[in-house]
Protein backbone atom coordinates (compact mmCIF):
# COMPACT_ATOMS: atom_id res chain seq x y z
CA UNK A 1 0.00 0.00 0.00
CA UNK A 2 1.12 3.50 -1.19
CA UNK A 3 2.42 5.35 2.31
CA UNK A 4 1.92 8.52 1.22
CA UNK A 5 -2.37 7.40 0.92
CA UNK A 6 -1.99 5.99 4.05
CA UNK A 7 -0.97 9.66 5.89
CA UNK A 8 -2.74 12.14 3.80
CA UNK A 9 -6.58 12.95 3.24
CA UNK A 10 -7.39 12.80 -0.14
CA UNK A 11 -10.12 15.39 -1.11
CA UNK A 12 -11.67 17.18 -4.42
CA UNK A 13 -13.74 19.93 -4.76
CA UNK A 14 -15.81 20.37 -7.95
CA UNK A 15 -19.00 21.82 -9.34
CA UNK A 16 -21.04 18.30 -11.06
CA UNK A 17 -21.70 20.48 -14.32
CA UNK A 18 -18.13 20.15 -14.93
CA UNK A 19 -17.63 17.30 -17.25
CA UNK A 20 -13.86 17.12 -17.05
CA UNK A 21 -14.32 17.32 -12.81
CA UNK A 22 -16.38 14.24 -12.99
CA UNK A 23 -13.84 12.23 -14.63
CA UNK A 24 -11.03 13.27 -12.37
CA UNK A 25 -13.24 12.58 -9.13
CA UNK A 26 -13.85 8.90 -11.32
CA UNK A 27 -10.26 8.34 -11.76
CA UNK A 28 -9.32 9.25 -7.85
CA UNK A 29 -12.13 6.71 -6.92
CA UNK A 30 -10.51 4.06 -8.83
CA UNK A 31 -7.10 5.31 -7.84
CA UNK A 32 -6.52 5.88 -4.13
CA UNK A 33 -5.64 3.22 -1.87
CA UNK A 34 -9.17 3.88 0.00
CA UNK A 35 -11.96 5.61 -1.26
CA UNK A 36 -14.48 5.81 1.57
CA UNK A 37 -11.43 8.23 2.54
CA UNK A 38 -11.89 10.34 -0.92
CA UNK A 39 -14.14 13.26 0.09
CA UNK A 40 -16.04 15.56 -2.37
CA UNK A 41 -17.15 18.60 -1.48
CA UNK A 42 -19.32 21.10 -3.56
CA UNK A 43 -17.88 24.37 -5.31
CA UNK A 44 -19.67 26.65 -8.11
CA UNK A 45 -18.32 27.74 -11.71
CA UNK A 46 -21.24 30.20 -11.27
CA UNK A 47 -20.24 31.87 -8.19
CA UNK A 48 -16.61 31.60 -9.75
CA UNK A 49 -17.60 33.67 -13.10
CA UNK A 50 -19.96 35.84 -11.13
CA UNK A 51 -20.21 38.97 -12.93
CA UNK A 52 -18.24 38.05 -15.96
CA UNK A 53 -19.51 37.94 -20.14
CA UNK A 54 -19.83 34.74 -21.22
CA UNK A 55 -21.24 33.03 -24.42
CA UNK A 56 -24.72 31.60 -24.59
CA UNK A 57 -23.37 28.29 -23.83
CA UNK A 58 -21.54 29.03 -21.37
CA UNK A 59 -24.11 31.07 -19.63
CA UNK A 60 -26.94 27.84 -19.57
CA UNK A 61 -24.19 25.79 -18.03
CA UNK A 62 -23.71 28.44 -15.38
CA UNK A 63 -27.64 28.34 -14.66
CA UNK A 64 -26.97 24.56 -14.58
CA UNK A 65 -24.42 25.30 -12.05
CA UNK A 66 -26.74 26.85 -9.76
CA UNK A 67 -29.74 24.75 -9.68
CA UNK A 68 -27.17 21.42 -9.31
CA UNK A 69 -25.46 23.37 -6.63
CA UNK A 70 -29.09 24.10 -4.59
CA UNK A 71 -29.53 20.69 -5.01
CA UNK A 72 -26.45 19.32 -3.58
CA UNK A 73 -26.87 21.88 -0.40
CA UNK A 74 -30.07 20.21 -0.15
CA UNK A 75 -29.14 16.79 -0.52
CA UNK A 76 -26.06 17.34 1.98
CA UNK A 77 -28.42 18.05 4.79
CA UNK A 78 -29.65 14.40 4.37
CA UNK A 79 -26.91 12.13 3.08
CA UNK A 80 -24.11 10.53 4.80
CA UNK A 81 -20.69 10.66 2.30
CA UNK A 82 -20.75 7.44 0.87
CA UNK A 83 -24.84 8.48 -0.07
CA UNK A 84 -23.32 11.98 -1.73
CA UNK A 85 -21.12 10.12 -4.07
CA UNK A 86 -24.18 8.11 -4.77
CA UNK A 87 -26.00 11.17 -5.96
CA UNK A 88 -22.91 12.60 -7.89
CA UNK A 89 -22.49 9.52 -9.90
CA UNK A 90 -26.23 8.86 -10.59
CA UNK A 91 -26.02 12.89 -11.39
CA UNK A 92 -23.28 13.12 -13.51
CA UNK A 93 -24.95 9.42 -15.31
CA UNK A 94 -27.91 11.78 -16.34
CA UNK A 95 -26.08 14.68 -17.28
CA UNK A 96 -22.79 14.35 -18.40
CA UNK A 97 -23.62 11.02 -20.52
CA UNK A 98 -27.02 11.47 -21.22
CA UNK A 99 -27.09 14.88 -21.85
CA UNK A 100 -30.13 15.59 -19.22
CA UNK A 101 -30.69 19.24 -18.44
CA UNK A 102 -31.33 20.30 -14.42
CA UNK A 103 -35.15 20.15 -14.30
CA UNK A 104 -38.06 18.69 -12.53
CA UNK A 105 -38.27 15.95 -14.51
CA UNK A 106 -34.35 14.83 -14.30
CA UNK A 107 -34.01 15.83 -11.00
CA UNK A 108 -37.56 13.33 -9.92
CA UNK A 109 -35.64 10.56 -12.28
CA UNK A 110 -32.34 10.85 -10.09
CA UNK A 111 -34.44 10.95 -6.79
CA UNK A 112 -36.23 7.69 -7.47
CA UNK A 113 -32.92 6.14 -8.87
CA UNK A 114 -31.69 6.70 -5.04
CA UNK A 115 -34.93 6.21 -3.30
CA UNK A 116 -34.96 9.56 -1.99
CA UNK A 117 -38.03 11.91 -0.84
CA UNK A 118 -39.25 13.85 -3.64
CA UNK A 119 -39.05 17.20 -1.80
CA UNK A 120 -35.39 17.70 -2.84
CA UNK A 121 -37.20 18.38 -6.42
CA UNK A 122 -37.85 21.99 -5.45
CA UNK A 123 -34.24 22.49 -4.28
CA UNK A 124 -33.16 23.53 -8.00
CA UNK A 125 -35.45 26.52 -8.02
CA UNK A 126 -34.74 27.29 -3.69
CA UNK A 127 -32.45 30.36 -3.94
CA UNK A 128 -32.46 29.94 0.39
CA UNK A 129 -30.33 27.51 -0.45
CA UNK A 130 -28.00 29.95 -2.49
CA UNK A 131 -26.35 30.72 1.22
CA UNK A 132 -25.00 27.33 1.96
CA UNK A 133 -23.41 26.94 -1.83
CA UNK A 134 -21.77 30.70 -1.72
CA UNK A 135 -20.16 28.95 1.57
CA UNK A 136 -18.97 25.98 0.16
CA UNK A 137 -17.76 27.31 -2.48
CA UNK A 138 -15.48 30.35 -0.27
CA UNK A 139 -14.30 27.18 1.42
CA UNK A 140 -12.96 25.72 -1.57
CA UNK A 141 -11.42 29.34 -3.02
CA UNK A 142 -9.65 29.61 0.95
CA UNK A 143 -8.27 26.00 0.23
CA UNK A 144 -6.85 27.02 -2.77
CA UNK A 145 -5.52 30.19 -1.60
CA UNK A 146 -6.84 32.04 -4.66
CA UNK A 147 -9.42 32.44 -7.24
CA UNK A 148 -9.46 28.88 -8.91
CA UNK A 149 -11.85 26.43 -11.12
CA UNK A 150 -12.94 23.06 -10.91
CA UNK A 151 -11.96 20.49 -10.12
CA UNK A 152 -9.94 21.38 -6.87
CA UNK A 153 -7.68 18.51 -5.43
CA UNK A 154 -6.31 18.50 -1.79
CA UNK A 155 -3.59 15.77 -0.59
CA UNK A 156 -2.99 16.53 2.86
CA UNK A 157 -2.74 20.50 3.04
CA UNK A 158 -1.48 20.91 -1.00
CA UNK A 159 -4.48 21.71 -3.37
CA UNK A 160 -4.24 21.38 -7.22
CA UNK A 161 -6.38 22.94 -9.69
CA UNK A 162 -6.98 19.36 -11.97
CA UNK A 163 -5.26 17.85 -13.21
CA UNK A 164 -7.96 18.02 -16.12
CA UNK A 165 -8.58 15.11 -17.29
CA UNK A 166 -10.80 14.19 -20.67
CA UNK A 167 -10.74 10.24 -20.12
CA UNK A 168 -10.07 8.15 -17.58
CA UNK A 169 -6.37 6.72 -17.69
CA UNK A 170 -5.70 2.99 -17.94
CA UNK A 171 -4.97 1.78 -14.84
CA UNK A 172 -0.94 1.98 -14.81
CA UNK A 173 -0.86 5.21 -15.86
CA UNK A 174 -3.88 5.83 -13.75
CA UNK A 175 -1.36 4.94 -10.12
CA UNK A 176 1.47 6.73 -11.98
CA UNK A 177 -0.08 9.98 -12.41
CA UNK A 178 -1.35 9.84 -8.79
CA UNK A 179 2.17 9.59 -7.60
CA UNK A 180 3.18 12.11 -9.69
CA UNK A 181 0.63 14.26 -8.07
CA UNK A 182 1.61 13.16 -4.78
CA UNK A 183 5.27 14.08 -5.47
CA UNK A 184 4.61 17.18 -6.20
CA UNK A 185 2.52 17.85 -3.18
CA UNK A 186 5.49 17.74 -1.08
CA UNK A 187 8.04 19.73 -3.24
CA UNK A 188 7.09 22.99 -1.15
CA UNK A 189 8.90 25.13 -4.09
CA UNK A 190 6.47 23.71 -6.76
CA UNK A 191 4.21 26.33 -7.75
CA UNK A 192 2.38 25.66 -11.24
CA UNK A 193 2.65 23.63 -14.50
CA UNK A 194 0.29 23.13 -17.80
CA UNK A 195 0.35 21.14 -20.26
CA UNK A 196 -0.23 22.33 -24.05
CA UNK A 197 -1.55 20.28 -27.44
CA UNK A 198 1.35 18.87 -29.20
CA UNK A 199 1.20 21.19 -32.43
CA UNK A 200 0.76 17.74 -34.65
CA UNK A 201 -2.57 17.21 -32.21
CA UNK A 202 -3.57 20.61 -32.24
CA UNK A 203 -6.53 22.14 -34.66
CA UNK A 204 -5.93 25.44 -33.88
Amino acid sequence: MNQVNQRRAFTIWLDPVCPYSWTTAQWLLATVDNPNELQWKLMSLALLNEGRELPERARKRMQDSRAAGRLFASLERALDSERMWQALRTFSDQYHRDGATIDGQSVCEMLLELELPAHHISSIDDPTLDAAVRDAHTLSQEAAGESAGSPLIGIGETVFHGPVLTAIPAPTNAHDLLTALETLSTVKTFASIQRFPHPSNSHL
